[in-house]
């Protein structure tokens, strides 16, 4: 009997640090998260968060990170957002921000990608 083991490695791994702001009128309730995405190519709608910290009432100011794997020079959308409910997925209703440059191609990986925006309330429902 023949096995066969198969590795799978990154072939390139990308970092990117973001730094992002709160509205004057964005407000965090406790048990809040602040959620960092790098979604591929020019997200609409599903933007899932990589990592997130803790929100912390009264803070305005927060930064994170997150890695970009495998392939090379990818082309990502840089998101943040609250996550009110915890799930790391962007819902109607959290206020988010993006980076304005979005789409943006990622092609340094000895040193890290560095975004800064302010996260918004949501866009009226329509």
């Amino acid at each position: 009997m023949n096995l066969l083991l198969l590795v799978t490695s990154c072939s390139a791994v990308y970092e990117v640090i973001f730094r992002v702001s709160l509205a004057e009128d964005v407000t965090v309730p406790t048990g809040a998260f602040i959620a960092f995405a790098a979604v591929e190519g020019n997200a609409g709608a599903d933007v899932t968060a990589h990592t997130q910290i803790p929100a912390t009432h009264g803070v305005r100011g927060y930064q994170g990170k997150t890695n970009v794997c495998c392939a090379p020079e990818p082309t990502v959308s840089l998101h943040a957002f609250i996550d009110l409910d915890g799930d790391r997925v962007l819902d109607p209703d959290e206020p988010r921000g993006a980076d304005p440059t979005n789409p943006i191609r990622l092609t340094d990986t000895s040193a890290a990608h560095r975004t800064e925006f302010v996260i918004m309330r949501p866009p009226a429902p329509r």
